[in-house]
């Protein structure tokens, strides 16, 4: 069974955790996911006795499993916090050319609207406001303006492959705007399955452990089974 699988079996269980009761991870993944399969090997050398403390077995024989479901959770995470980093990237790479070109747009169109008062009003609208969101629509409304009235602008040799290129900026930005402000939502829902899956593991742990350190009180070497030494 690979941790796809695992995570299926899971996947109920995992998503209908409260969101109240979800604990962070405090240490690597991976670390946890492999002192869970330790635990199981050694709780199930000192079955007998763990069960005769009260011990559900079940909660050993999850340890099975759900280490998987937490891999495959974590590699989604990654996968998708990759992404995240990539858009973010991106964005701050490619805006200060969206920026930009959105101001030389309003350099030459101010200018060659000068003499026209209700159009250069229309670009003095469209100046407006500020914040990502706004250059991403001044661009496309600067773009359609400079279509609608194209004999001042020939006036000045204004170069038109700028229109062209404010329609497209715009669109790719707001592409990009979209999927960065995404990346920055920390409730993202792949996250959540992540901590939801390492609260799930942790909780089975816990509940492993305290019984055998109650069991092997007077026998430290195998106290030591069952004692969380991560620092």
């Amino acid at each position: 069974m690979d941790y796809k699988e695992d995570f299926e079996l899971w996947k109920e269980q995992i998503e209908a955790l409260p969101l109240n009761e979800i604990r962070l991870p405090d240490r690597p993944i991976d670390l946890k996911a492999a002192q869970a399969e330790t635990l199981r090997i050694n709780a199930q050398e000192d079955k007998e006795a763990l069960m005769g403390a009260g011990l559900d077995w079940t909660l050993v024989e999850d340890l099975t499993t759900l280490p998987g479901a937490l891999r495959h959770s974590q590699a989604q995470w990654m996968s998708d916090y990759q992404s995240r980093q990539e858009n973010q990237e991106n964005w701050i790479k490619r805006s200060p050319f969206a920026y930009e070109l959105r101001n030389e747009m309003f350099h030459h169109m101010s200018f060659a609207y000068r003499g026209l008062p209700d159009v250069n009003k229309k670009v003095m609208r469209i100046r407006e406001g500020s914040g990502h969101a706004d250059m991403i629509q001044d661009l496309i409304e600067l773009a359609v303006l400079a279509e609608k009235y194209p004999e001042p602008l020939a006036q000045i040799n204004f170069d038109t492959s700028l229109i062209v290129k404010a329609k497209t900026t715009s669109h790719e930005m707001a592409e990009l705007l979209a999927l960065n402000n995404g990346s920055k939502d920390e409730s993202n829902a792949v996250k959540l399955l992540r901590d939801k899956a390492f609260t799930l593991l942790d909780d089975r742990m816990r509940k492993i452990r305290e019984v055998g350190q109650y069991v092997f009180w007077r026998n430290p070497d195998r106290k030591d089974k069952y004692t969380d030494d991560y620092k």
